[in-house]
């Protein structure tokens, strides 16, 4: 297709210009190491520090384990510095606690979840997210994730018990696009984003004034065609013809 790169291919690009610079963020979130520790039984730490950064959308916080480990993971709603946190399959069932799915109760709000055993933690890490644990069968644990789906992953995977803070943080309006101009600029997205059927037909398969409708494009045949984008292979055009 001739014309301009799509938006949606060139924010994939891997670019520098709608990425992050690493300098914005403080780290990395991840659940300690997974050792023999805390498969057997639990190791203690503490709350150190409560930090927001640019990149990260939930307050962050920093635990130190007495192993000598320090982490960064999303703070929990409740969560405070001082307080005393335990990481491993005999750690209380309390908010803000590192345990596998194994051992957490049915219906309990989880964050911060494992696909595998070890991965670090890559399900719900966002600002007021959580899943809940379903129910358990011999292999698995069954989630029910914020979008709604229902995912199953392994039953030794860790999780941290509790809701990420920061949930009413998309309740308040932007209300000037000023100011929502400076926040996808701050987070180098890129806005304002023009309706397809509004752009030139050298940008994008819906533009051009010749296809304002709100139908797109012309449907394009099932076979014959080596790119696959808007509508192609319809089952049927036009209206239906009364009998």
């Amino acid at each position: 297709m001739g014309g301009n790169t799509l938006l949606q291919q060139r924010l994939g690009k891997g670019k520098n210009i709608y990425k992050v610079p690493d300098f914005y963020s403080i780290g990395k979130f991840s659940l300690r190491p997974l050792d023999e520790k805390e498969m057997k039984d639990k190791v203690k730490g503490v709350v150190v520090d409560i930090i927001k950064d640019k990149v990260h959308y939930a307050p962050i916080v920093k635990i130190k384990f007495e192993t000598g480990e320090a982490i960064l993971v999303p703070a929990v709603e409740g969560l405070y510095v001082g307080k005393e946190i335990y990481a491993g399959v005999n750690a209380p069932v309390e908010n803000g606690n590192i345990l596998p799915l194994k051992v957490i109760p049915d219906g309990s709000n989880v964050c911060m979840v494992e696909i595998s055993p070890g991965d670090g933690g890559k399900i719900a890490r966002t600002s007021g997210t959580s899943c809940i644990l379903v129910q358990k069968t011999d292999k698995y644990a069954i989630l029910k994730l914020p979008s709604g789906k229902i995912k199953m992953v392994n039953l030794y995977s860790r999780a941290i018990l509790g809701t990420v803070a920061g949930g009413g943080r998309t309740d308040k309006p932007f209300i000037k696009a000023g100011n929502k101009y400076y926040f996808k600029r701050a987070h180098h997205r890129k806005w304002p984003i023009s309706k397809p059927t509004a752009r030139n037909a050298a940008d994008h398969p819906f533009g051009g004034k010749h296809k304002r409708n709100k139908g797109g494009m012309t449907p394009l045949p099932k076979h014959g065609y080596p790119i696959k984008y808007g509508k192609y292979g319809s089952r049927r055009t036009g209206r239906k013809k009364a009998i």
